[in-house]
């Protein structure tokens, strides 16, 4: 926990100081249009900007991405996903912070809903994974999840970076 503050201030840090070419919003305030599992569109309260942020650290199905049920039946999981995000902001202001880009150019960030860690709760609910290649942070979050059969870990799928690289064949 420690290292994970030490690490938010230090990024902030970096981000305020670094050249032109980063992204330097510190934070966005404000309601959120969920886009996929993991993505999200955040309109900044403070000067109407609108920013789509991946959330950091986890990975969901994508949206075209289908798991299977026990009973062989497909079902759109990366659909799920992003209508079980939906169900967990509902309505509710998030604040997203940490802001970095990923080794696709996308911006990324750490996002809360009042005191939880949205990012964590969506790999808690079971419908996000842990990205390993990019935090270790919701691997035990993960686990339990699977554990408890949550969210995607009620089917048969495959980890959302492996099935974008079998798409990508």
């Amino acid at each position: 926990m420690v290292a994970r503050i030490f690490l938010t201030i230090s990024l902030l840090v970096f981000l305020v100081f670094s050249s032109g070419n980063t992204f330097s919003q510190e934070e966005v305030s404000g309601r959120a249009t969920i886009i996929s599992g993991d993505t999200i569109s955040i309109k900044n309260i403070e000067d109407g900007k609108e920013f789509i942020v991946r959330l950091w650290g986890i990975d969901a199905p994508e949206l075209e991405q289908s798991c299977e049920k026990k009973n062989g039946q497909s079902v759109d999981c990366g659909v799920l996903a992003r209508n079980a995000v939906r169900a967990i902001v509902r309505k509710n202001e998030l604040v997203c912070v940490d802001f970095e880009k990923d080794l696709e150019g996308k911006l990324t960030g750490l996002c809360y809903m009042g005191d939880k860690i949205l990012n964590g709760a969506i790999v808690r609910a079971g419908w996000a994974l842990a990205y390993p290649q990019e935090s270790r942070d919701f691997l035990d979050v993960e686990k339990k999840a699977r554990l408890k059969d949550r969210g995607v870990w009620k089917y048969k799928f495959m980890a959302p970076w492996r099935w974008r690289k079998s798409q990508k064949k």
